[in-house]
């Protein structure tokens, strides 16, 4: 039932300024970022292996999150274990003597299935129990296709990934609302680069995702490969 320490959650003010210590100091490579709308935090995994850490970053002053850092300061929010059946491990806590906080289960970071335990049954510790996805989310690294999906403003920048430091991520690409006006250039011959080198801090960054196909729709790098008869790394090598 209960598998391995997952991860260890910490309360942070900042992503951005806590991964220049986890990553740019320490070393623990930075993973993708996200925002749970749900617990009202953007979250950030770090390290690779079986067990993370996790940096969680209020989105307003209303969240649990937020009330924790506003009572406590930043430092450790939670330890979540990993489990392959939470409604079981929820239902063998709770007939321990355990009581969730809020609906158990429900929908966490990364499409897993969570649940928190109250920390006064628990020696204090606020446990998380995170059953996975049907697989885990892919490593996103540099010099992959991604989508990033911003914020203040909203917008979508699609291209090849070519950095990920403490302070953000470096894609050459489009906005992704020129995406089809680009790729008629390109098919063409009219366009032969016209992407740009954008840098976008993690403050705006809601998540970044591979560029696959999904739901038997092709990826955009599928379409830009039938289109244009090259990949989007080659055509934009040939603009330099």
């Amino acid at each position: 039932m209960f598998l391995k320490i997952e991860h260890v959650g910490v309360a942070v003010r900042s992503i951005a300024s806590s991964a220049r210590v986890f990553s740019g100091l320490i070393g623990m490579p930075l993973g993708p970022v996200e925002s749970v709308d749900s617990e009202g935090v953007r979250v950030a995994f770090l390290g690779e292996g079986e067990t993370h850490l996790e940096l969680l970053e209020p989105l307003g002053e209303a969240g649990p999150v937020a009330r924790h850092i506003e009572r406590r300061g930043e430092g450790v929010h939670h330890v979540c274990f990993s489990v392959d059946d939470i409604e079981a491990a929820v239902a063998s806590l709770k007939e321990a003597g355990l009581q969730p906080v809020g609906e158990a289960p429900r929908e966490g970071a990364g499409g897993c299935r969570v649940a928190f335990m109250h920390p006064k049954d628990a020696s204090g510790v606020l446990v998380e129990l995170s059953q996975p996805a049907g697989r885990r989310p892919e490593r996103v690294t540099p010099g992959q296709t991604v989508v990033v999906y911003l914020q203040s403003p909203k917008e979508r920048f699609w291209g090849v990934l070519r950095e990920i430091a403490a302070w953000g991520v470096t894609v050459e690409g489009i906005e992704l609302s020129s995406f089809e006006a680009w790729l008629s250039g390109a098919a063409s011959g009219e366009v032969t680069c016209g992407a740009s080198i954008a840098m976008f801090p993690l403050h705006r960054i809601e998540r970044i995702l591979l560029d696959r196909p999904s739901g038997g729709a092709e990826s955009l790098e599928e379409r830009f490969r039938a289109r244009a008869g090259t990949s989007l790394a080659a055509f934009l090598a040939r603009g330099r």
